[in-house]
């Protein structure tokens, strides 16, 4: 149970809303959101966090047996990690989800911190109101034990209002509803435009690759907000497609070189 109440800790839960392929990942791992040298579990309902969190090694698990023992013992080591937890195909993902939201409250302790991650979060909820599940509770009331919940997912007009209410970070990738974009709007008080043009940036500044028969985001942007009505804009080049920037035709690097949204990753 969570222990060693803090009400002085700051709510530093974060949202990450972005639409299919346009860097929810590159997101969570570049951003900033996740602090280097934190302890961190993640679940993971696709199993793609299985390799890095940024320049961080993820260790992977499968069963609950398995990700409680080396969560229990990474925990009480001090020692900074992340961990996720991949549940088997033929679970139910919510129940899983509900499960490990248990596991971060239960070892949730005021006197240390623990990010708790929820990757694709939208595909395990049912409520755009109140959510009154483990993970409500935690964006609610884990801050004062120690609790730094993320939260990501590609629409946010069908999060609960607990989630997005509760997490005064919220980083906005490309859009594909205009019920998200209006969400949006309301909560950074910017325009549909500048919303609009984080989707249309990503597109312009993409590239087909054609021993991967694939075209490939090489830089996505981002509108990142710590308060209503304050954002800066933020990008990131792709790490696995880094070396393809070569290959940007003139208009590209014009757009790249031009570009408002500040770069973190040189």
């Amino acid at each position: 149970m969570a222990i060693n109440e803090n009400k002085k800790r700051s709510a530093v839960h974060a949202c990450i809303t972005c639409a299919t392929g346009n860097g929810k990942g590159v997101a969570l791992s570049y951003l900033g959101v996740i602090p280097d040298k934190s302890c961190c579990i993640i679940f993971d309902p696709y199993g793609e966090w299985d390799k890095k969190l940024g320049k961080r090694p993820i260790n992977q698990y499968r069963t609950r047996r398995g990700f409680a023992r080396a969560f229990a013992h990474a925990w009480q080591s001090g020692k900074p990690f992340v961990l996720s937890y991949f549940p088997q195909s033929d679970k139910n993902r919510t129940d899983e989800m509900l499960w490990f939201g248990d596991l971060a409250w239960a070892a949730s302790d005021g006197n240390k911190t623990l990010y708790t991650v929820f990757e694709e979060y939208g595909k395990c909820t049912t409520s755009v109101g109140k959510d009154e599940t483990i993970v409500g509770e935690i964006f609610s009331g884990g801050r004062k034990f120690g609790l730094r919940a993320v939260a990501i997912f590609q629409r946010s007009a069908e999060i609960p209002k607990t989630i997005w209410a509760n997490s005064p970070i919220k980083v906005i990738g490309a859009q594909e509803n205009i019920n998200d974009i209006k969400r949006i709007q309301e909560q950074l008080d910017c325009s549909k435009e500048t919303i609009t043009e984080i989707g249309l940036l990503n597109t312009k500044l993409a590239m087909y690759v054609p021993e991967w028969d694939e075209t490939v985001k090489v830089k996505t942007h981002y509108l990142v907000s710590k308060g209503f009505g304050h954002y800066e804009k933020l990008a990131s080049i792709v790490e696995p497609c880094r070396h393809i920037m070569k290959k940007w035709d003139e208009e590209q690097k014009a757009i790249h070189k031009n570009s408002e949204y500040r770069l973190i990753n040189q």
